[in-house]
């Protein structure tokens, strides 16, 4: 969902020679050139250069994780009979008086959160595909959405961005955000984050109890504090305060209230009284722009990664994939994911930086109590309507079994023969493709070290530690050999 609002109507431009031809040049030049992503990155940028007599100077962009199309839609249109207005005011009045809208748009991929974030953010083809990702060399996660390994990184300088951006930067691709100088944009805590700003959490924390009265404070203690609440007031604060900044020309919003409502109730009332705390934020950021400097050369954006496929009345429209992997029907699979089942009820699941949980199954034919040495499957089961599944090759699981065989001292000399042959067919088959890729990693390894070793070479001295240049530890090296 894509919705923006500037300070000219769209069609009397669109309807113009002048317009029509603009429109005929974009698409001809970009589209071969931006794949998949053209018709969003055309949305998310050109719309607003349109909706303006004069280009624009300032873009805000507000983004709403997990906020669906049709569900906002069915409320804007209903009437609150107290009121006699919209049950989301602020956005009928903004976006569908004032805007225009883009009613929905589809990624190649699991509809979530990161992989929907990128596409948004680059308007290219989809590089990250899951929330997680692993690589099934060495089973390393790449959890996208993880904020606590990133922060505590952070600390000690051992990382800069989330890791979504790393992964983007690897690849050559800019967010859109980075299409503004670093002075002159103003970015929230978001999943595809750059830097971080401490102050945000410090002043956060204080102005949570320097803006409650002595009783909600009470009410707070006795039901329990809400930790997003803290940030996303203390972003909204600052977000305000830089609008009054005429040289900031980017800012963003970014706020997962709704995604979190959605995926844990699926009644009428609770996605209502989310969406109205939503449309109450955009209706106090449209009136910090209007009292800004740039006033009516800012254009005010609202998007959306996905939806949520909950339906009122169902508890559940799902079932328990991992369960199924695990029992003998599946396969009896050791699992891998990135948190554990029934997390909220799960004491061990508070410690965020265990990159790897492996739920085992009594149902492994061959590898019962070796969950840990040799898991078979990993799920990332965050989709709304899909999930991740990696499986181990058919080929090692072949070998593995007929090893165990081979090791018994009690196998009749009539089977170890066959079991023999069977486990050097299965080589002889797989010895070329397998060389191919152990050829292909020494050679990425080898870059990998030329690289270390460029880097090495060029760190400027670190003032913190009195190094001269950042040194690689031997015990990681010896990895790489």
């Amino acid at each position: 969902m894509l919705i923006c609002a500037g300070n000219r109507k769209l069609s009397s431009f669109l309807s113009s020679a002048r317009g029509l031809w603009w429109w005929w040049w974009w698409w001809w030049w970009w589209w071969p050139r931006l794949g998949a992503g053209a018709p969003l990155l055309w949305c998310l940028i050109f719309f607003p250069l349109l909706c303006q007599a004069q280009a624009p100077e300032r873009l805000v962009v507000i983004k709403m994780d997990g906020l669906p199309y049709a569900e906002v839609d069915r409320f804007v249109c209903e009437i609150d009979p107290r009121t006699g207005k919209s049950r989301l005011p602020w956005i009928d009045y903004i976006f569908y008086q004032k805007g225009t809208r883009l009613s929905n748009f589809y990624v190649r991929g699991m509809s979530l959160s990161a992989p929907s974030w990128s596409l948004l953010d680059t308007g290219q083809h989809l590089q990250i595909k899951g929330n997680v990702e692993y690589d099934r060399w060495t089973l390393h996660a790449y959890d996208y959405l993880n904020f606590i390994p990133f922060y505590l990184n952070n600390v000690v300088q051992r990382r800069v961005d989330m890791p979504g951006p790393e992964a983007l930067d690897g690849l050559g691709i800019p967010l859109l955000m980075d299409a503004f100088p670093y002075e002159r944009r103003h970015t929230s805590f978001q999943l595809f984050q750059r830097g971080i700003r401490w102050t945000t959490l410090q002043r956060g924390l204080g102005n949570r109890f320097t803006s409650r009265t002595p009783g909600e404070l009470f009410d707070e203690w006795v039901m329990g504090f809400d930790a997003r609440r803290i940030i996303s007031e203390q972003l909204e604060r600052e977000l305000a305060e830089k609008l009054s900044d005429p040289n900031i020309k980017y800012l963003d919003y970014y706020d997962t209230d709704f995604d979190h409502t959605a995926h844990h109730n699926g009644d009428r009332e609770s996605h209502l009284r989310s969406l109205q705390h939503l449309d109450a934020i955009i209706g106090r950021i449209w009136a910090h722009i209007q009292r800004s400097p740039l006033a009516a050369e800012t254009v005010l954006v609202l998007v959306s990664d996905h939806g949520i496929n909950s339906v009122e009345g169902i508890y559940s429209q799902g079932f328990n994939m991992v369960q199924l992997l695990g029992s003998d029907g599946g396969g009896g699979h050791h699992v891998v994911t990135k948190r554990r089942l029934m997390l909220d009820y799960s004491i061990k699941g508070i410690y965020p930086l265990v990159p790897l949980i492996t739920t085992t199954t009594r149902e492994s034919k061959y590898l019962r109590g070796e969950s840990a040495s040799y898991p078979t499957a990993l799920v990332d089961f965050d989709g709304n309507e899909r999930i991740a599944i990696h499986l181990r090759e058919s080929d090692f699981n072949v070998l593995h079994l007929l090893l165990q065989q081979l090791q018994r001292q009690d196998l009749p000399e009539s089977l170890r023969g066959p079991a023999v042959t069977g486990f050097f067919s299965v080589i002889d088959k797989r010895r070329q493709s397998w060389n191919q890729a152990i050829g292909e990693l020494d050679e990425e390894m080898q870059a990998l070290r030329q690289e270390i070793e460029a880097l090495e070479n060029s760190c400027p001295p670190n003032p913190r530690s009195g190094l001269n240049r950042m040194r690689i530890p031997d015990a990681t090296r010896k990895r790489f050999d």
